[in-house]
């Protein structure tokens, strides 16, 4: 039986791609009911038989059946984190539970769990001594490098560094703030090829490819990257639904960079918006997601 009721759990409810979900399942026929996870309240209550109940500020009581689709990706802290868990004790259906989040919403975690079950991923450092930056790039294969926050979404936290003395000064600013970043290796955009390969309940639904602007080194559609038609090769279809199964994620995007020396994989994105790869393949790509998300069936065209 398909479900009717969607719930999407955002802290920033206003986001384009939160809209666009709302707005789609509206067309479905399917009640969607947006929440800030900020104003929620989770409770255990002594004299209540629920393991959990959930509120809204108002006191309103938030109960199943319904589906739970997350919209926090790698910027999902300890407090969203612990919400999503709630919904789950309290008996709703999730797209991505707690435990998948938890495991690629930091970048390097998910890519050294990548790196160890065989898959190819871009070469990177982990540091926070800045003395430590030149052995490190030298390792990537020289300046420029690009120095990334491990938890960031949407281009924010990218930066390329030129030089030594750039990247130093880079990582010893953010760590002293307490944001910890990487080292990854450049590739200059007109040898490589950024690739996204949407995969929705362990199946390729759409790809696009991501040409980053003339004055921008970042691939991200946000920060003026061009959406372009991209047909996935098969191995790349392949890996993406890999990916996702083996974090249990039943929505995601897996990010590819073609480069001369072969293909890697950069990041993979538990909460991937919809605008650009919309636009890539002319279809309604975050109604297309709710069909599979929800179970139901594409209404067959009146001839």
């Amino acid at each position: 039986m398909p479900i009717k009721k969607l719930i999407i759990l955002s802290r920033r409810p206003e986001l384009p791609s939160v809209v666009l979900l709302a707005e789609a399942a509206q067309r479905l026929k399917v009640t969607p009911v947006v929440l800030s996870i900020d104003d929620l309240v989770v409770e255990r209550a002594a004299k209540e038989n629920r393991s959990v109940a959930i509120r809204t500020r108002d006191g309103a009581l938030v109960s199943p059946p319904a589906l739970v689709l997350p919209r926090m990706g790698s910027i999902s802290d300890e407090y969203s984190l612990t919400v999503l868990r709630a919904f789950e004790a309290a008996g709703f259906k999730e797209v991505n539970r707690a435990e998948a989040l938890m495991h690629v919403r930091n970048k390097v975690a998910a890519l050294i769990e990548l790196a160890a079950a065989g898959f190819p991923v871009l070469p990177f450092a982990l540091l926070r001594s800045p003395g430590d930056v030149r052995a490190a790039a030298k390792k990537l294969g020289g300046f420029p490098v690009m120095v990334k926050f491990i938890r960031g979404a949407q281009g924010l936290g990218v930066m390329k560094a030129g030089d030594a003395a750039t990247a130093e000064a880079i990582v010893g600013a953010f760590n002293a703030l307490g944001f910890d970043v990487y080292l990854e290796r450049f590739c200059p955009p007109r040898k490589s090829r950024d690739a996204r390969v949407l995969v929705v309940r362990g199946k390729v639904l759409a790809a696009m490819e991501r040409v980053r602007g003339r004055y921008d080194y970042r691939a991200n559609v946000h920060k003026g990257a061009r959406p372009k038609s991209y047909e996935p090769s098969e191995k790349e279809r392949t890996l993406a639904v890999r990916i996702a199964r083996h974090f249990r994620l039943g929505l995601c995007a897996v990010d590819y960079l073609r480069t001369p020396d072969g293909d890697f994989i950069l990041e993979v994105n538990a909460s991937p918006g919809f605008t650009g790869i919309s636009e890539a393949t002319g279809r309604d790509v975050a109604e297309e997601t709710l069909r599979k998300l929800l179970g139901l069936r594409k209404k067959a065209k009146r001839s």
